[in-house]
């Protein structure tokens, strides 16, 4: 099979986007999940449970090959794009250690 299509996966604010454009750059696919932006526990905090983000791109990502199946297997190269300043901490096995501080949080450090 001829790989000749990309797959841009958008994680964004509101919604992950999965898309699939040929090598000219034209659009062939998408598929779009919404997402809650964040939670907070406190005035100032936004958090966001990782795996929120995680199923997502991989429901993105299915719902995309339900309707485009045929595109998945000419994918040449992925490309990724995130919210901002969104900081996830992980373990040495790559496991989320607590909740994502996302880009709205306001929690500050002295110095």
């Amino acid at each position: 099979m001829i790989k000749d299509c990309l797959l841009a996966i958008d994680n964004g604010t509101q919604s992950v986007r999965a898309l699939v454009f040929d090598i000219q750059g034209n659009l062939l696919a998408k598929s779009r999940v919404p997402i809650e932006p964040y939670f907070s526990t406190s005035p100032g905090l936004a958090e966001q449970d990782p795996q929120v983000f995680w199923k997502a791109v991989c429901q993105a990502c299915q719902q995309l090959w339900q309707t485009a199946g045929s595109f998945k297997e000419r994918i040449a190269g992925v490309s990724l794009t995130t919210q901002r300043s969104t900081l996830v901490n992980v373990d040495h096995l790559g496991r989320p250690l607590r909740p994502a501080i996302v880009w709205l949080d306001k929690r500050r450090t002295q110095g």
